[in-house]
């Protein structure tokens, strides 16, 4: 059962239509990227051959596991008619496929492919559904490896004082003095990127605002009379402070989680824009928007597909943190 202010909080998040609409978008783009191998792809989702059940759209087989010899990879489109039973995505193309039909690789959009090409012949909206993906795990990994540290920072200087407040504060000043950018960029030239070392990279600088917020949290609780009973009837530091003060300061963490997440996305954007993100040919929204700087004057789909995507995701997000703020405001 929800409590009174947790009704009274689900009450004015969704007097906000606009903020409802925003967040079942979002909801969209986040299961349907979940669910990308079930819209798009070459290979079906479910079969069944000889009786065996096979996955051919999230697990590898062999050539030997469909009656095949020798070396190279499964074209399941010239196999179909052995399986008894396929469920096969709505839409044909695989993120990595090249269309050797096309006349020109980069073509418009057409039946065979909604939203056209791009400069290699791949479907467009299937690297965009599986960039999706991508951008989503960026962005959350992100969130969580950053909220984690600067929760856990912030609210150990500000319950703790002293001596541990005063350093931590003198490294924030030195880590927000740093151009975190251009040294990200640095680094990412010095390793070979991935998601994983993006996320890592990403997270270095990441922590210290929200631990400013945490910290001024923590300040305050610590000396609320529900931290002096606790204190006075023996509980430790350790209680005082997941127990009492931490669910009393989530405030900042969940409202400020929607601008956080959203800065992640278009950070990964910009990033593979300028050729420092995700190695090609993963598929990857900030990709897609380099092939259209370099192609401007004769597909206009590729700028104009990726930056709707990126718009509605950017847009979303930031109505919902806006709704968050209002619902989590004691005056509203």
């Amino acid at each position: 059962m929800m409590s009174p202010e947790t009704r009274r909080r689900t009450a004015v998040f969704f007097s906000y239509k606009r903020a409802a609409f925003s967040l079942a978008i979002i909801i969209l783009l986040f299961f349907g990227s979940l669910l990308a191998e079930a819209i798009t792809g070459s290979k079906p989702v479910v079969a069944v051959r000889e009786g065996k059940l096979m996955f051919p759209a999230y697990r590898d087989y062999n050539l030997e596991d469909v009656g095949q010899v020798g070396a190279g990879t499964i074209d399941y489109r010239e196999i179909k008619d052995e399986f008894s039973f396929a469920y096969w995505p709505p839409l044909k193309w695989d993120p990595y496929e090249t269309d050797d039909t096309l006349e020109q690789y980069i073509s418009g959009p057409s039946n065979a492919h909604p939203m056209g090409t791009d400069t290699g012949g791949r479907d467009v909206f299937a690297r965009l559904l599986y960039g999706t993906r991508i951008s989503f795990f960026f962005a959350i990994a992100v969130w969580l490896v950053t909220y984690t540290v600067g929760t856990t920072l912030g609210m150990l200087q500000g319950f703790l004082g002293g001596w541990t407040d005063l350093m931590g504060q003198r490294v924030v000043e030195i880590f927000s003095s740093i151009p975190e950018f251009y040294l990200l960029l640095l680094l990412i030239t010095m390793l070979t990127p991935n998601v994983f070392v993006l996320v890592v990279l990403s997270s270095i600088f990441g922590w210290v605002s929200i631990s400013q917020y945490m910290r001024a949290e923590a300040l305050r609780n610590r000396s609320l009379v529900y931290s002096e009973a606790a204190r006075s009837l023996g509980a430790s530091n350790g209680r005082i402070l997941f127990r009492h003060i931490l669910p009393n300061s989530l405030i900042p963490l969940v409202t400020f989680s929607p601008f956080a997440i959203v800065g992640g996305v278009s950070g990964l954007a910009a990033l593979d824009l300028l050729g420092f993100g995700v190695p090609p040919p993963t598929p990857s929204w900030g990709e897609l928007l380099e092939q259209a700087r370099a192609n401007y004057q004769v597909a206009w789909w590729l700028a104009a597909f990726p930056s709707l995507f990126l718009f509605l995701t950017v847009v979303s997000f930031n109505l919902v943190g806006e709704a968050l703020r209002a619902a989590f405001d004691p005056r509203a």
